[in-house]
């Protein structure tokens, strides 16, 4: 059976004001496998984190807003391109402390406009209030370099790409991600198109 990676990692050209992987190497797109350790840019944000959390430099770091607590959605996206149709059921992020709350996903088959289809609104397992269902605003909500989930309420049928949308943060105004890795419904993490591939006897490339 082939598995399932990561093809490609978008995020909107200069969509990060302030200190991130993106900014520093002017890198918004990455296609996998990495080609220059040099410049992986928004291809850090599925790097296998650590087992002992230590800083590093973010993923996304922004603070263009349409409303307080609300992302400019125009800046605030990701989109994931996988080898193959795949289904997501969840995301887990690695939270700064000033991180976020709720994110919206939705896939497609083509990443075309108008292909989309919603597979709803997740929210924080960290911070949500379980009764209400609300997300708290303030600042320093987050133990940084926490590990939190963001469950999709409607999974939908296996898509090729996945958009993500930050759709609210506790701060007003600014927010940052170290990490953010899609997860398929046996609650496994995406990985992302690997260098060491096999050749079979057929000729066929394999990642392992």
């Amino acid at each position: 059976m082939t598995t399932i990676r990561i093809q490609t990692i978008q995020i909107p050209a200069n969509s990060c004001d302030a200190d991130c992987m993106p900014l520093r190497q002017n890198k918004w797109q990455i296609d996998f496998p990495v080609t220059d350790p040099a410049r992986i840019g928004i291809g850090y944000i599925v790097e296998p984190a650590p087992f002992v959390f230590t800083p590093v430099p973010f993923s996304m770091h922004d603070h263009h807003y349409s409303a307080n607590n609300t992302p400019d959605a125009a800046r605030a996206n990701v989109t994931y391109r996988f080898t193959a149709a795949a289904i997501v059921r969840d995301l887990v992020v690695v939270q700064h402390t000033n991180g976020i709350t709720e994110i919206e996903g939705s896939v497609s088959d083509t990443g075309a406009p108008g292909s989309w289809q919603s597979i709803g609104l997740a929210k924080s397992r960290l911070v949500t209030d379980p009764a209400t269902g609300n997300t708290p605003t303030g600042a320093n909500m987050f133990v940084e370099g926490s590990t939190d989930l963001f469950v999709f309420p409607n999974p939908a049928a296996a898509k090729q790409f996945l958009r993500i949308v930050i759709h609210k943060t506790p701060l007003p105004n600014g927010w940052a991600t170290y990490r953010i890795y899609p997860r398929n419904d046996q609650h496994d993490p995406y990985t992302a198109a690997s260098q060491n591939s096999l050749l079979t006897r057929a000729g066929l490339v394999v990642t392992p």
